[in-house]
């Protein structure tokens, strides 16, 4: 193997010809098992003489090389070939050459391949790393500075969130970055495309340095002032744009990557360390004094530099990217809580309200160029707005927010009157000359407060009725789309506002009702949503109910125009609201379901052939859209419990989509599938011969890959047991797959005992369901269960204790002939008892006093004469703990019935709670009291809380994990430790009285 023979190859994979590209790949493959390939793939990468192609291509092959095996771990190296000696040795040898000389498409690969490297082998492996690069930073060449800065920026993404090696970057900033803030001064004030790239890695690198704690280094007053005027520069670096051509794409640019960065590194200093009305109180010791400097020294300057940021992207001199408005305002929201920076703030705060949140709240030419070009994306970007996230019209909106809530005395009467003006303005002016974006902006900022805004104690809570009536409802029927839509959003945030006049909610009905046929996806979309709320009102659901399949028919048509998990909901809460008349086309309705799901899925497949890789697993759009629509077809069998014979044929259209996930080990949606598996086998109490035949593909997905969803798993399989025993005791190769599952379960390390304790509960389904049926399966559950009771440090929590000894007694209750004689058998008939005897008190439910008193009295329904000598020995002391359990049982059962009665009464109470009673509405009380101090934030006081308890169990102040090991785990009586009745739980214990 030499270079021109690898060059050959990867050239060969850029043949038109699909033969000549397998075959070559086919190649490499053999190839990269050899030591030295890796080697001479570098050197290929870092030669002048290939073609800059078949650099790229070896370049990927180089980085999936690396990510795939750079491990060393036994699984890599069972899947991949592993990497040998020489070529790890050449490759760090050589990997920072490599990015100098590669052009800045390939450099990206090889840093992240030198960010992999550095996972696993810095420092114990390659501590002369950092020598490396502090000779790369000192360098004369700017290249190899780049290149230095490049290095730095992986191995801190590699630390950025470690506690417990927090000291590399301790280090780090100690020993590098004073190199690297001169770096950057002197960047910054270059227009040169390398300055700026060596910039933006500056900051970034910064940033990153910053997540998990602020280094010593970084707090010193004199740093923060060298980086601070390094940020201050960049973020006002005046940069030439024009303002006809300019969009997003320019933030892709080096500069404006700078500048993105120089402001999130701020934004992460005030927001983060610098503002003491967030600091959690644990740390508040650690960074008080970097706070005080920051917002004495810096955050006058940095407030002042935004707010003419601010001021020149109002007149069209600055140009902001969308990130960069949003971080904006995501620094203004920081502001807001802190008193000192407030009243900085303050009197600025109509102009930022008006000429900066407003304007990004208005429906913009790139909202109309989606509307028009893709209105699917268009609705996925309002109704999911964690699609969005950080986006500058989220950020916008939550600045608004925080000002009307959190300086509501100052800002929140302002804040109306603008809206107000801007409504007046709009109805006042000609039809011809009036801007319905101004209407729409003015709009969201009322969806925005609507939190706020609707509560009883509103100063404007009356009005309410009215403005819906003149500023929301009329616009149902406008000429522009967008605006159509946004009065149906804004509507929807307001719903829970009542007319007076019956006939008004029925007006507002049947637009909506209408509004579902609109000529426009976004509008339908949003009148689907309206719809939602309204179904709590009686009469709306009475006039709905003869409108239900075409209403229904309408969801199921925007459930396939667009993949939105948002959408299924409405479908689900339909379905639920309406379940008594869902019958006679719940067949129908299934069926579409489960075309749909199958669409969605197919168009998943198509972009991730491998439907068990991580495209699958990251939640796409598509993914998520496909668990609504199952979730939805579980709430639909579900509430079909009165129509068994529905449930039936229901199944007949169902299954075979459980039948596809799981054969197609589509992991992600493993609960949804056992879900409506479970719902089909309970709503009608039987299971069915269409549910035995999934049993094989529920079995052979737990061999897999299912190991890891054995809880989701337990519910059907109980059922299957529960309400197919006669099935199970006939079948030896049910029970055998039953008892692989259970024993696997037991025995894996991948699991914990709370995977455990789902296979105990199967093991007891099946012995009290089968009593006398299944006499082959107890040798070796008791096993099972031996294997951890005489075990001193097998059992780590008193619920597993609990749930095997309850292995053991329900075997005893089933036959204690059977079970006595195993235990005899092995030997273990002493330590089981002993360690049953000295747990009694940890049996607590009532249905684990039920199981004790019956293992124990079997054990005493055996004849003498058959019964082990350690147990006739034993005798009274099991008579005593039969008694005890007695005398604890009534005040067991007392106990359960009036927990289950406070639970159903809770639910009851949510009905009829009054909200308004309580503290919801107090965020207008004092509303002239205080305004300047620093605002009290509940999220904030609840990361203190946390910081505390942290910070007392890392000093030895409390124990959060207090079990004692009396050498079988604690077996001492701890009233936290004691078991939760389950009242979901059916089994045939709650029958005995």
């Amino acid at each position: 193997m030499d270079l021109q023979t690898l060059v050959g190859f990867f050239n060969s994979t850029l043949h038109e010809d699909p033969e000549v590209r397998q075959s070559a790949e086919q190649q490499l493959q053999q190839l990269e098992a050899h030591d030295g390939f890796l080697s001479i793939l570098l050197q290929m990468i870092s030669s002048p003489d290939v073609p800059l192609g078949t650099k790229q291509a070896a370049s990927i092959y180089f980085k999936n090389r690396v990510r795939r095996s750079w491990s060393g771990t036994q699984r890599a190296n069972d899947q991949h070939p592993p990497i040998g000696e020489n070529d790890r040795s050449v490759t760090k040898d050589n990997i920072l050459a490599g990015i100098y000389t590669a052009p800045q498409s390939i450099k990206l690969q090889l840093t992240e391949c030198l960010g992999v490297i550095l996972k696993h082998d810095f420092p114990e492996k390659w501590p002369q790393f950092i020598v490396h690069i502090k000779e790369l930073l000192h360098a004369q060449d700017a290249q190899r500075v780049y290149t230095g800065l490049l290095a730095l920026l992986e191995v801190i993404k590699v630390y950025r969130f470690s506690v417990s090696k927090r000291e590399i970057i301790e280090e780090i900033a100690k020993e590098l970055f004073p190199q690297v803030q001169k770096i950057s001064e002197q960047a910054v004030e270059s227009d040169d495309e390398l300055a700026m790239r060596m910039a933006w890695v500056s900051f970034k690198s910064y940033y990153n340095s910053i997540q998990a704690g602020l280094p010593l280094a970084f707090q010193e007053p004199a740093n923060l002032v060298a980086w601070g005027t390094s940020f201050i520069k960049m973020i006002e670096k005046p940069v030439a744009f024009d303002k006809e051509s300019i969009d997003e794409e320019a933030a892709k640019e080096p500069v404006w990557k700078a500048k993105k960065w120089a402001v999130r590194s701020v934004n992460r200093l005030y927001g983060r360390y610098g503002n003491p009305a967030l600091l959690p109180g644990a740390t508040t010791k650690q960074f008080g004094a970097f706070a005080k400097l920051f917002t004495s020294n810096f955050l006058p300057q940095i407030l002042q530099v935004y707010l003419k940021q601010i001021e020149g992207y109002t007149t069209g001199q600055v140009w902001m990217s969308v990130r960069i408005r949003g971080l904006v305002s995501m620094l203004l929201s920081d502001c807001v809580k802190e008193k000192s920076a407030w009243k900085l703030l303050k009197p600025h705060v109509e102009g930022i309200v008006s000429h900066f949140i407003f304007p990004q709240l208005c429906f913009s030419e790139s909202d109309q160029e989606l509307w028009e070009d893709n209105p699917v994306e268009y609705v996925q970007k309002r109704i999911d707005p964690i699609d969005d996230f950080g986006s500058a019209n989220i950020a916008a909106s939550n600045l608004l927010i925080d000002l009307a809530v959190d300086r509501k005395k100052a800002t929140l009467n302002p804040i109306l009157a603008f809206i107000n003006g801007v409504f007046t303005n709009y109805s006042q002016s000609p039809e011809e000359s009036r801007d319905p974006r101004t209407k729409d902006g003015a709009l969201a900022m009322m969806g925005v407060l609507a939190g706020t805004l609707c509560s009883r104690k509103s100063p404007i809570y009356s009005t309410l009725p009215e403005f819906l009536l003149t500023h929301v409802i009329s616009e149902f029927n406008s000429k522009y789309g967008f605006l159509r839509a946004r009065a149906l959003d804004t509507y929807c945030r307001y719903s829970s506002i009542e007319f007076s006049d019956t006939q008004i909610t029925r007006g507002i009905f049947e637009s909506v009702l209408s509004l579902l046929n609109d000529s426009q996806l976004p509008v339908r979309v949003h009148a689907a949503l309206a719809l939602q709320p309204m179904i709590e009102n009686e009469m709306v659901r009475d006039l709905l109910a003869s409108h239900l399949p075409q209403v229904m028919q309408v969801f199921l048509n925007l459930t396939n125009e667009i993949d939105s998990d948002t959408i299924s909901h409405v479908v689900e809460e339909f379905v639920e609201v309406f379940a008594d008349r869902m019958s006679p086309f719940a067949v129908e309705l299934g069926q579409q379901l489960c075309d749909t799901f199958m669409r969605v899925m197919n168009e998943v497949s198509a972009n991730a052939p491998d439907m068990s890789s991580g495209d699958v697993e990251d939640f796409s759009e598509k993914t998520m859209a496909a668990m609504g629509v199952l979730k939805t077809l579980g709430t639909l069998v579900l509430n079909l419990d009165s129509s068994p014979e529905v449930v039936y044929k229901l199944e007949e259209v169902i299954f075979p989509v459980v039948r596809f996930v799981l054969e197609q080990h589509i992991v992600d949606l493993y609960d949804e599938v056992y879900e409506i598996l479970d719902c089909c086998m309970f709503a009608v109490k039987a299971v069915s011969p269409n549910a035995w035949g999934l049993f094989t593909s529920i079995y052979n997905s737990f061999k897999n890959d299912g190991i890891d969803f054995i809880e989701e798993m337990l519910p059907s399989l109980d059922n299957y047991v529960t309400f197919g025993i006669d099935v199970v005791a006939s079948s030896t190769e049910v029970q055998a797959h039953f008892f692989d599952i259970i024993e696997t379960v037991m025995k894996s390390d991948r699991v914990g005992e709370n995977d455990r304790i789902c296979v105990c509960k199967l093991m007891e389904a099946i012995m009290l369901h089968g009593r006398g049926k299944v006499d082959g399966m107890i040798p070796g559950f008791v096993s099972l269960a031996a294997a951890y009771l005489l075990v001193s440090d097998a059992i780590e929590t008193s619920a597993f204790l609990v749930y095997t000894l309850e292995v053991v007694l329900n075997a005893l209750h089933y036959n204690p002939v059977i079970t006595l004689s195993v235990l005899e058998q092995y030997k273990w008939t002493e330590g089981i008892f002993t360690r049953l005897m000295q747990s009694v008190s940890k049996f607590s439910r009532v249905n684990d006093k039920k199981l004790l008193i019956l293992g124990l009295t079997a054990v005493l329904t055996v004849p003498a004469e058959q019964l082990p000598a350690s147990l006739q020995t034993g005798l009274p002391q099991l008579f005593e703990g039969i008694l005890q359990t007695f005398r604890t049982l009534g005040q067991a059962i007392e106990s359960r019935d009036a927990l289950e009665k406070m639970y159903q009464g809770s639910d009851s109470d949510a009905d009829t709670f009054d909200w308004d009673e309580n503290d919801d509405d107090d965020e207008f009380d004092g509303i002239a009291e205080g305004d300047d101090d620093d605002v009290d934030d509940l999220e904030n006081e609840y990361l203190k809380h946390l910081s505390s308890q942290a910070s007392k169990a890392l000093a030895g102040g409390e124990d959060f994990d207090n079990d004692d090991d009396d050498g079988f785990g604690s077996d001492d009586e701890d009233s936290d430790d004691n078991l939760e009745e389950e009242f979901s739980l059916e089994t045939p214990l709650d029958n005995i009285n």
